[in-house]
């Protein structure tokens, strides 16, 4: 108990320092023009404008989700080592995986505010009737997929530099939904080594493209309960494994 109040306590002082600077308020401008961009989308066709609403909207939340998982996963933790702060932290006597698991703490709080922010918008700007349980579950979807990405952020923070951290999981996110595609042209290259690479590849990634459900088809065709809860389970145990590297590599570095 008194471990988790620690992290707790580190997760709410970094989000609520997160939050006042301008990196996070950025990220909300964007959302806010997502969400805009979307209603001008769908107001341009009489056919299919709900389509176009949530295919857009839905779309736009997970992109929001990623840049705030990329962008503050990948620089909070050197952030605090470069202003020096992380030398007063570490002095006490708290384990650097509580130091790990309170950044990713913090950007499950952020992540939360925006998804919540986002979904009260479209379920209240949205015409029509509003399919709220197919919202809520691709909404949970994306969002679970961005616990992943930032531990992903976290643990690349620590091997390399922010903005090479950034792209790194950027590309791990890209990769996760596009890995069928590459697997589809090594199959055409019919190059056994190829082939070999791709399927390693395959198991090392999460299976975000077999759960892609931001779009308007699933908002009227819900996932079973037990497939949202295979996809927690799967989200979770993806989060635990980058977790665990983080704080391993963070335990080894040396501060300077």
């Amino acid at each position: 108990m008194r471990n988790l109040k620690t992290v707790y306590s580190l997760a709410k002082l970094t989000a609520s320092e997160w939050m006042r600077l301008k990196f996070f308020h950025v990220i909300l401008a964007l959302g806010v023009l997502f969400m805009l961009f979307s209603h001008l989308l769908s107001s341009l066709t009489f056919s299919v404008q709900e389509r176009l609403l949530y295919d857009f909207g839905l779309g736009a939340l997970e992109v929001g989700l990623i840049m705030i998982a990329s962008l503050i996963g990948s620089h909070t933790i050197q952030r605090e080592i470069d202003r020096k702060t992380m030398f007063l932290l570490l002095a006490r006597p708290i384990p650097r995986s509580h130091v790990v698991l309170g950044s990713w703490g913090a950007i499950f709080l952020l992540s939360l505010l925006f998804t919540v922010g986002f979904v009260i918008s479209l379920v209240l700007t949205a015409p029509g009737d509003v399919p709220l349980d197919g919202i809520l579950i691709s909404a949970l979807c994306s969002f679970q997929k961005s616990w992943v990405i930032t531990s992903v952020a976290i643990a690349f923070g620590l091997m390399v530099r922010p903005i090479m951290a950034l792209v790194a999981s950027v590309c791990y996110w890209v990769l996760c939904y596009s890995i069928v595609d590459v697997e589809f042209f090594a199959k055409k290259l019919k190059i056994d080594f190829v082939m070999d690479l791709v399927n390693i590849f395959k198991k090392l990634l999460p299976e975000f493209y077999s759960y892609n459900w931001k779009s308007y088809f699933y908002t009227q065709n819900v996932p079973q309960l037990n497939e949202v809860f295979w996809v927690t389970c799967h989200n979770i145990a993806w989060t635990i494994v980058w977790l665990l590297i983080g704080a391993v590599v963070f335990r080894r570095k040396e501060i300077v």
